[in-house]
């Protein structure tokens, strides 16, 4: 009796689930940078839930915390509604990297995944044959990973992921380092083989930043605001499979989860309105967070925009340049904080002040975006306290980021500052002494920068 209750207990109970779940990590000063906050996620049997968002907003985090690989600062973990207490040995991962072995064979890689296991050399082989045999791969036993096409690598990780009979799968990324094809396949197989209740496998977790891919496979579709990640939106997605990227439920997801991501990251907020009685600073007053983007990508942005004016959509830009789409956002981001785009809904455009930028060559282009930069109040703090003391360690100037700006990284936000700040011939550190320092105007007068 004990027995049937346990097991009908087991079919209702979440798979896995992060209870108030927080994550920091320790940072430079003494500080933490929050990760994760106050995350409620359950993975439920039967479920193919994927969870999106932009980069840097925490996914894979919040994968690592429910598989155990990593423990939360706060809040719970639990396994079929225990708490988790290291490891969850119900769950598998897949990574975006293949992390194949490149000494072993298919074989020999497929049985790592088994090395926890207490099993003898016959139950481990025909293990082993079955997760091979499942996956496709019956003529490569012996096949060592250089010989294998990308494709057929992933495919020997998602082996080594089912070979241990998992409740739980979990995919990291696992199709972004595939060609088009290839990724199609392996995502309608994987379909597939969840959907086999034979095979022992009862939910799949995915973390992917593929809006498409998110609609297509999942059953439910939970997309993470950043800094600090929390869970924004949830979707539920009823669409029988195999699904029709046409469908208008489908595209109506689509739009949804796009909008929502685009909305929060590049929101259309009226211009700030001067105090009254108060003087007016070139610093704008609302402390914001400056995307992690190279110089580089934000004048090829402009270039793309200025090149071919009918691209306007941002979907569209993300096509044309090749970035995923929260990389393309970033960019965007960029390019509107420094005032030479602006982003009406989905779209866009070029400000005036753009279309001058575009126009201009080298050397003037340097000192607008200059004008640019010392806008944003992050800029403005530490442009003040060098034009105090002329060089600062750069130790003290993330210190200040992280006091600034605390969900964001401050070491990733100083290498980008300092990037735009060499580019504008504002500041620069000197990599030997950890100094930052204004550069005279003779060692920027050639664009050396840049």
């Amino acid at each position: 009796m004990d027995t049937i209750e346990t097991a009908a207990e087991a079919a209702v109970l979440p798979v896995a689930q992060l209870c108030a779940v927080t994550k920091s990590y320790p940072i430079a000063g003494g500080h933490e940078l929050k990760v994760l906050d106050n995350i409620d996620l359950a993975v439920n049997p039967g479920e193919f839930v994927a969870l999106l968002g932009q980069s840097g907003s925490g996914k894979s985090t919040i994968l690592r915390c429910l598989t155990g690989l990593i423990e939360p600062s706060s809040g719970r973990v639990l396994a079929n509604g225990k708490p988790l207490a290291g490891i969850n040995r119900d769950a598998s991962v897949v990574f975006q990297g293949f992390a194949l072995y490149p000494w072993l064979t298919v074989q020999q890689n497929v049985a790592v995944g088994l090395m926890s296991r207490p099993l003898v050399r016959a139950q481990r082989d025909a293990a082993v044959e079955r997760a091979i045999d499942l996956i496709g791969l019956s003529n490569y036993h012996a096949a060592y990973p250089r010989e294998l096409s990308g494709g057929m690598r992933q495919r020997v990780g998602i082996a080594r992921a089912l070979v241990s009979n998992p409740r739980l799968l979990c995919l990291d990324e696992a199709f972004s380092a595939l060609d088009v094809l290839t990724a199609e396949n392996l995502r309608q197989e994987l379909i597939a083989l969840w959907r086999t209740p034979d095979k022992g496998l009862s939910a799949v977790f995915m973390v992917t930043h593929n809006i498409d891919e998110a609609v297509e496979m999942a059953t439910r579709i939970v997309v993470v605001f950043p800094r600090p990640g929390r869970i924004g939106l949830v979707l539920e997605n009823k669409l029988p499979y195999p699904r029709d990227d046409k469908h208008p439920e489908f595209q109506r997801l689509v739009t949804i989860i796009h909008e929502t991501i685009t909305t929060l990251t590049l929101p259309d907020l009226p211009p700030e309105v001067p105090v009254a009685g108060q003087p007016i600073s070139r610093a704008r007053s609302r402390m914001e967070a400056i995307p992690l983007v190279p110089v580089g990508q934000i004048l090829g942005l402009l270039s793309i925009l200025n090149d071919t004016p009918e691209l306007s959509n941002i979907y569209d830009i993300s096509d044309e340049i090749g970035h995923e789409f929260g990389e393309t956002i970033a960019i965007v981001k960029a390019a509107e904080i420094l005032e030479l785009v602006e982003t009406p809904k989905d779209q866009v455009r070029f400000t005036e002040l753009g279309r001058r930028f575009v126009a201009a060559d080298g050397k003037s282009r340097r000192v607008i975006f200059a004008e640019q930069v010392f806008k944003l109040r992050i800029f403005h703090i530490i442009l003040a306290l060098l034009h105090e003391f002329k060089e600062v360690e750069a130790d003290r100037v993330v210190h200040d980021i992280s006091m600034a700006l605390p969900y964001d990284n401050p070491e990733k936000t100083f290498d980008t500052m300092i990037a735009w700040g060499r580019y504008a011939g504002l500041m620069d550190c000197n990599p030997n002494t950890r100094t930052v320092f204004v550069p005279h105007d003779d060692e920027d007068a050639d664009g050396g920068h840049g």
